[in-house]
Parts: C-alpha cells; sequence; structure tokens
C-alpha cells in the first residue's frame, strides 16, 4: 500500500462546532503526517466541510510548515448546496444567492431530492465560493459533481451539448489560474451500472474535452465509489472504448485519467463483515488512490500504520 494513494475524504458528520473541531484536527494531522490529498465538496456539511479545510490548510501555511504545492484541495460543485453558518438551507441559497444571478429551480434537474445543474453560471458562483471557503487563490482538482442526475433527465445529445458548454468554462478557468485539473464525481454509473439512465460515455466526454481544449485538455480525473459492496465500475463492462467494450475504470484508464475511488469503507457499514486492512487493500488494489472519509485523528493514524506496513 502505497501512503501516497490515500486521500482524506470530508463528506461525514454533522453541521455541529464540534466537528469542524475535529476536521481541522484530522487535516492538519493528516498533512503533517503524509497525506498530501483533501477531498471535499461545496455542498458538503453545508459549506462547514470546506471551511475546515481551509482552516487548517491556512494555519498551516501561516505558520510555514508547508507550502501551498505540498497539499491538493480537490473540491466539487453541481449539486444545489447550503450555508449553514449563515443559516441558509439550500432552498434559501437558491432564493437569496442564486436566482438574483439569475439562476432559478428549473436550471437543475432532481433525483430522489437531490438537485444537480451543468449551468456555467452556477459553476462560477460555486468555485468563486469554494476559493474563499478554501482561502485560496486555485483549487487543484474541480469536480462536477453528480453528473448521472442530470444525464437521467435529458436525452444523450441534450446532455452532452450542455456538457460542452460547462467544458468550454472550465478550460478558461484552467486559463485564468483558478483551476488546475478538472473531473467528474460519479455515484450512481458505478453503483447501478445496469441502469441506462445513469449511463455517461467517459470516450464521448474526453472527446468533447479534447476538442474544446484544441488537443490536450485538462480533464484528467474520475471520482467514483469503489470497494468491497461496490466493485463494479472494475468488473461491470457498462463502457465502449475504441470499439470496444470495458469497464469504466478500463475506459478512463484509455482516456489517459486518473481513477480516484471513494467510499472505501462502505460509507462505515463494510466494518460489520471486514477489516480495516482488507477493505483499504481491496479499494487500492483496483483504482490510482483512494479517499478515506474521516475526522477522527486515531482512525487517520491506524490507516498511516497500514500504509507504513505494506
Amino acid at each position: 500500500m502505497n501512503m501516497l494513494k490515500i486521500g482524506l475524504g470530508t463528506h461525514l458528520g454533522t453541521f455541529s462546532d464540534e466537528d469542524s473541531r475535529r476536521y481541522e484536527e484530522a487535516v492538519t494531522f493528516a498533512i503533517r503526517n503524509g497525506i498530501t490529498a483533501v477531498d471535499t465538496a461545496i455542498n458538503y456539511r453545508g459549506m462547514r466541510s470546506e471551511r475546515d479545510v481551509g482552516a487548517a490548510v491556512g494555519a498551516l501555511l501561516a505558520s510555514g510548515e508547508i507550502c501551498r504545492e505540498d497539499v491538493f484541495l480537490a473540491t466539487k460543485a453541481g449539486l444545489l448546496f447550503g450555508d449553514v453558518v449563515s443559516g441558509l438551507n439550500p432552498v434559501r441559497c437558491l432564493q437569496e444567492v442564486l436566482e438574483p444571478r439569475g439562476i432559478g429551480q428549473n436550471d437543475f434537474c432532481e433525483y430522489d431530492g437531490v438537485y444537480q445543474t451543468l449551468n456555467p453560471d452556477f459553476f462560477e458562483i460555486a468555485l468563486q465560493i469554494s476559493l474563499r471557503n478554501l482561502g485560496v487563490d486555485t483549487v487543484d482538482l474541480h469536480y462536477i459533481h453528480l453528473p448521472e442526475i442530470t444525464r437521467a433527465q435529458l436525452t444523450q445529445d441534450m446532455f452532452y451539448q450542455r456538457l460542452a458548454k460547462l467544458l468550454v468554462w472550465y478550460e478558461e478557468k484552467v486559463k485564468e489560474g483558478k483551476i488546475r485539473f478538472y473531473g467528474m464525481a460519479f455515484e450512481m454509473s458505478a453503483m447501478e451500472p445496469a441502469e441506462e439512465q445513469w449511463h455517461i460515455s467517459i470516450e464521448m466526454v474526453d472527446r468533447i474535452a479534447r476538442e474544446i481544449s484544441g488537443g490536450d485538455s485538462h480533464f484528467k480525473y474520475i471520482q467514483i465509489p469503489y470497494n468491497l459492496q461496490y466493485p463494479y465500475a472494475a468488473t461491470v463492462q457498462n463502457q465502449s472504448c475504441m470499439g470496444e467494450d470495458c469497464t469504466l475504470v478500463e475506459a478512463a484508464h484509455r482516456m489517459g485519467l486518473q481513477v480516484i475511488g471513494s467510499m472505501p469503507l462502505c460509507c462505515g457499514e463494510g466494518f460489520e463483515k471486514y477489516t480495516l486492512e482488507e477493505m483499504l487493500s481491496f479499494a487500492q488494489s483496483g483504482v490510482d488512490a483512494v479517499n478515506v472519509g474521516s475526522r477522527n485523528v486515531e482512525h487517520i493514524r491506524e490507516i498511516l500504520r497500514l500504509c507504513q506496513n505494506q
């Protein structure tokens, strides 16, 4: 197990001050001990996760312990978000933050109470907020969060047309120095690979990105749930690449993309059947790197111990 293949995820937990304190401690401990990749999203814990990451990283930068280049920060946008510190739930954020800037409910597609959009204007607002939350000028990686929700509501042609407009925005943000790389953070397409409604062609996305950029695009990553309960991204051939059927992981690798695994511990449910070492070893065997969600320093210490012993 390579320690550099482990990142820290920040999606778990409540909106509480206590969990924010624990996250700041966890992020600080992780970075000081060799976990240099931190993954978050604007909608995690009502923006608190981004702010907790920003506070921890900011303190390390201010103390001179690290340089900005020493930590790889990834965040996401696309889902309707709230701001718990300001007392704004997602509905109020839509009304008070987004609608005054021309973004309404009709810009979103909904599934099971989750609202997703590909509107570049929304991503512009979200990126500005994320940079402020994280306290940085540039994010290393910015994901389109759960694009399958929009894909399920549109025809194939309409989806890729909307996606193309968003990828134009992404390449512009790279030129502006606001984003280094971008990617797509999937969920349903990796957990329910047989469901056609969630299907997004990695080859098509890569082709569109290359056409927009005039060659080598900055579309370089995908994130997928990958664990002992959901191994399908590496076992089910639901992609086509260069005329051949292949798995989602294989398609990404053929396109030169890095595959980041999420939920390696099955959101904690895996401990009912497996050990931490078994779950981490399995997750890392199928993807390029793994984000482990934790706000527990002792949990992170155990992960590092396993890294050092393998």
